[in-house]
């Protein structure tokens, strides 16, 4: 039996998923030779992900090094009031130096990640942006000496998924 997904996932979707992680500029004529499969096949498979919302689309990333970031830093912040955190998120995407935001438990409310050209760009940012945002209530800055790499998360193969999903304590 084959593994899906509840949106109909398959191994050969699997493939090509990770080959265009790998590369999203890849010519389907040579992700079909590396899948083993037609030229017709991928671009119908890859056609049905992006449809189905699993491939978003190609982009290119950049280097913050590269491009005169030196700092990275991860803020927790604590939020005034549950009902205000929406909010604050949408203020948060309006800050250009903060790349990520993630909703989390326990004494803080969100974790962000900043890039700054320097630690004096960072204080910029953070008190001046950060702190004056409405309902946030305070942060907790922890600067990263470096990133030591970055990935995509990859699709689990099945047997790691049923394991899970079968897990009961």
């Amino acid at each position: 039996m084959e593994w899906t997904l509840e949106n109909q996932i398959d191994s050969t979707d699997i493939r090509i998923i990770n080959a265009l992680m790998e590369d999203g500029r890849i010519a389907y004529s040579a992700l079909a030779d590396e899948i083993g499969s037609s030229n017709t096949l991928v671009h119908q498979r890859v056609k049905k992900l992006k449809d189905q919302g699993v491939l978003k689309k190609p982009v290119f990333l950049v280097s913050p090094e590269h491009a005169g970031y030196d700092t990275t830093a991860i803020v927790l912040i604590i939020v005034k009031e549950a009902s205000q955190i929406s909010e604050v998120i949408t203020a948060l995407k309006g800050i250009s130096e903060v790349v990520n935001c993630m909703s989390i438990m326990g004494r803080y409310d969100l974790m962000v990640r900043i890039y700054a050209i320097n630690n004096r760009h960072l204080q910029d940012i953070v008190h001046d942006k950060l702190q004056a945002i409405p309902g946030v209530e305070g942060t907790n800055t922890m600067v990263a000496f470096e990133v030591s790499f970055e990935r995509q998360i990859r699709i689990p193969d099945a047997d790691t998924i049923s394991a899970y999903r079968s897990y009961k304590k």
